[in-house]
């Protein structure tokens, strides 16, 4: 049976529009540094634990998979990424089962993205508004862009999804329409992002010498508690947020692999450690710098409060009225940037499926600006099911982290996918490297797995198993399961396409 007869067609005909700068800024938006310092890690912050120091722990565990996912790129860069590595050279039901179960594991990501934009632009406006003594920013704060963490009206609840769900329709239209757009809009939107970020920086590290002097006014005006007790550095308490960072940023790599069928030539080789450097920055720089500013034990009584953030303090600290719209702005866009590099991911993980008749020809279907406008859809469909959930109940945005025990089961995948790579190509720099992810990605599992642990996003705790976390790992493996399957069944039956076979083969460009 020729290629030709065992995919969709001859090329993808997705054209190459991406390049360096814009596969860096996708894996930077992929590993979310900006709410990582927001209210993405420091709220659930634990006695003795100093976050700078995990993240950077985080960081350098996580160097073998980068190097994983960068051999692997280069040797079969394709749409869809590490999906097309593990059913092509680990095997194709495990590859194509554990696809789909990670891919639509991203939109509860996105979601998660749409509902922090509200709540950052909620932050923001109360902040400025206060600060800046502009009553018709305090008043949209508490009435129109309200605390997605308080008591909601129904009303409240409506507009707040409408305007989540709005933004996120929007880039996915600019994706629709112009998909060389999409790139770009990542790319600015990455670009304002992390300037912004490295600004806030610079604004807390400089009033270092008189924080405590001026932060008792900031605590005062939002009406932020908390009892400071004596810090006691403790490597296990700091080990202990290590899955945290995993869970919010270091391990999400699979951004510029995904899009690689569209990279510009010579883009690829360094994309993903320049992110995850310029993540490394980004995340561990501003948890030192609030460390040198108030100390461990002043942070650990304060993060909490969810108020008390890296961005909240360093608006505050700003005192310019100009700084601090600039901040605002850039933390509000951060939500925007994950939110377009999300749009853009996800739509070629369903055009992979598609292209190899795992998912139904339509979904691979490019529309004449050569956008998978029918994946995008899919997209779009997924995310507001999940917008959903932060609405239902307040701890909503917190369940959607279960994402979590399955993606690291899915890495530990991509890792003997490596494993396997290494022995056939004699590569003992990847064969060792993949080793070392497997077991790291497995000791992370484990860590996620043991009870008295009680991780927020884990499946089960000493409280007993959280079954809706439960049941939501398993009905993504099972629409992976079913997706499988069926497939299998329906191609052999109506087009007489064995769909293991296309897994021998690697998909054409």
């Amino acid at each position: 049976m020729s290629q030709r007869k065992l995919f969709l067609r001859e090329s993808s005909g997705l054209v190459k529009n991406a390049s360096l700068k814009d596969l860096v800024m996708l894996n930077v938006a992929n590993m979310g540094a900006g709410l990582a310092v927001f209210e993405g890690i420091s709220p659930y912050v634990v006695q003795g634990s100093l976050l700078w120091l995990a993240s950077l722990i985080t960081f350098l565990i996580t160097l073998p998979l980068v190097f994983t996912y960068t051999y692997l790129l280069l040797k079969m860069p394709r749409t869809g990424g590490d999906y097309v590595w593990i059913s092509r050279k680990l095997n194709g039901a495990i590859g194509s089962i554990m696809g789909v179960a990670f891919a639509f594991n991203m939109p509860p990501y996105f979601a998660l993205s749409a509902f922090f934009s509200v709540a950052s632009i909620n932050l923001v406006f109360l902040e400025l508004g206060t600060l800046q003594h502009i009553s018709s920013l305090t008043y949209l704060a508490n009435n129109v862009f309200v605390n997605p963490y308080g008591v909601l009206t129904l009303s409240q609840e409506l507009l707040f999804y409408a305007l989540a769900a709005i933004s996120f329709l929007i880039i996915i239209l600019v994706n629709i329409f112009r998909p060389k757009w999409g790139f770009t809009l990542t790319t600015i939107l990455g670009i304002i992002s992390s300037l912004t970020l490295i600004i806030a920086m610079i604004v807390v590290a400089v009033n270092i010498p008189d924080f405590h002097q001026r932060i008792p006014q900031f605590l005062t005006t939002f009406n932020i508690t908390g009892t400071i007790t004596p810090f006691h550095f403790s490597l296990p308490a700091t080990l202990y947020m290590v899955p945290f960072f995993m869970s919010y940023a270091y391990i999400w790599l699979y951004a510029g692999p995904a899009v690689a069928g569209e990279a510009k030539e010579g883009s690829l080789k360094l994309n993903l450690i320049l992110g995850s450097v310029l993540t490394f920055i980004m995340i561990t720089f501003p948890f030192l710098i609030m460390d040198l500013a108030a100390g461990p034990a002043f942070n650990l009584a304060y993060y909490p409060s969810f108020t008390y953030n890296f961005w909240s303090v360093a608006i505050y600290l700003a005192s310019n009225p100009i700084i601090q719209w600039i901040l605002g702005i850039g933390l509000i866009a951060w939500n925007y940037f994950i939110m377009a590099f999300g749009v853009v991911v996800f739509a070629r993980y369903i055009f992979a499926f598609s292209f190899d008749r795992l998912f139904p020809a339509i979904f691979a279907k490019l529309n004449k600006y050569s956008s998978p406008v029918y994946a995008h859809i899919l997209d779009l469909i997924a995310t507001l099911v999940f917008l959903a959930l932060p609405l239902i109940s307040p701890s909503g945005a917190l369940a959607l982290y279960s994402y979590t025990p399955l993606a690291v089961a899915y890495l530990f995948i991509v890792s003997l996918a490596g494993i396997k790579v290494g022995l056939n190509d004699n590569n003992k720099k990847l064969l060792v490297m993949s080793i070392i992810s497997a077991i790291i990605m497995a000791v992370v599992e484990a860590e996620l797995l043991i009870p008295s642990n009680n991780y927020s996003f884990s499946v089960v705790s000493s409280s007993g198993v959280n079954w809706i976390a439960t049941a939501y790992i398993i009905s993504l493996i099972g629409l992976g399961v079913i997706s499988y399957f069926l497939a299998r069944y329906y191609r052999m039956k109506k087009e007489g396409i064995d769909i293991s076979l296309i897994y021998k083969e690697i998909p054409p460009e």
